[in-house]
């Protein structure tokens, strides 16, 4: 097995170098990229957030729309040339700390709790790079860090990409995961569009942290 450190190493150098080449994944002019944000964030409404965790903010295009349903964003992501585009791209927008951290680094207990949890095409990223024992127990630490009555967001493309990554079995085992440490998911579809000539379709999945924990939970 890997060392930790090493692994830390290789996440910052191959995020790095792909936002250093601009806007690899067309997240800002994307047509399909917009709609699918604005699904994720009718999919939050009927509350105000507190305080929001982003894991994976990317060059700040989501991060934006959450400022504007959150009184308190922490966006991390563990490239500096990333945040570096997600500051300029929300300029203006004081409740949103842009910070350049790795997840599987970073303490969520300690600065939460956390009235909404956000990875929006990111987990399976870290399923690539870490132990499957590391990403699940990522998944513990941010439940626990998650305030009861809180949720979390995931949005993963599932379908129209040949890449392994994002296999749809493998993307419902993330899926499943945040079930199996106790979230409820509490609603959940699929997002279809074309992006490039390929047609996508998402799986968002909008957990809940039960508000009386059972005696599982941990």
């Amino acid at each position: 097995m890997k060392d930790r450190k090493l692994i830390d190493g290789e996440a910052q150098v191959f995020f790095e170098d792909i936002w250093k080449r601009g806007d690899f994944w067309e997240l800002e002019g994307s047509e399909f990229e917009r709609d699918k944000y604005a699904r994720q964030t009718v999919m939050l409404q009927g509350r105000r957030y507190e305080r929001v965790l982003e894991i994976g903010c990317g060059n700040g295009c989501f991060t934006r729309l959450l400022g504007s349903i959150a009184d308190e964003v922490v966006a991390l992501d563990v490239s500096s040339s990333a945040i570096a585009r997600a500051r300029t791209v929300t300029a203006g927008l004081e409740t949103i700390d842009f910070r350049v951290a790795n997840i599987m680094e970073y303490d969520p207990r300690g600065e939460g709790p956390w009235d909404l949890v956000v990875m929006s095409e990111t987990i399976y990223y870290l399923g690539w790079l870490y132990s499957f024992f590391d990403v699940a127990w990522l998944a513990v630490q941010l439940f626990a860090a998650t305030r009861p009555g809180g949720r979390l967001l995931m949005a993963n493309t599932y379908s129209g990409v040949g890449d392994y990554l994002v296999r749809p079995w493998l993307i419902r085992t993330y899926r499943d995961m945040f079930v199996n440490v106790d979230y409820l998911l509490e609603n959940e579809e699929t997002f279809r569009g074309t992006k490039n000539g390929l047609d996508l379709e998402v799986l968002i999945s909008l957990y809940t942290k039960p508000r009386e924990l059972s005696k599982s939970s941990f």
